[in-house]
């Protein structure tokens, strides 16, 4: 792998990283606006924020395994 790919790869890992803590930072807030109480938060919307925080998860994590592969 070139090293150009390389460092745009640690670069969309760490974007990815960034958009689950935002994603997890949004559903705090949520529940923090709801006082806490997790029966008041739409669940379609907690449903997909999580949703989508698992995905940029599992892609940070598949592009961690290919850096791996190339001792990077």
């Amino acid at each position: 792998m070139s090293p150009l790919a390389i460092v745009l790869m640690k670069l969309l890992r760490w974007g990815a990283l960034a958009i689950a803590g935002f994603l997890a930072l949004v559903l705090v807030l949520e529940a923090w606006k709801h006082g806490w109480e997790l029966g008041a938060l739409s669940k379609g919307f907690t449903a997909v924020v999580a949703l989508l925080a698992a995905g940029a998860l599992w892609l940070a994590r598949a592009i961690g395994r290919e850096l791996a592969k190339h001792g990077s």
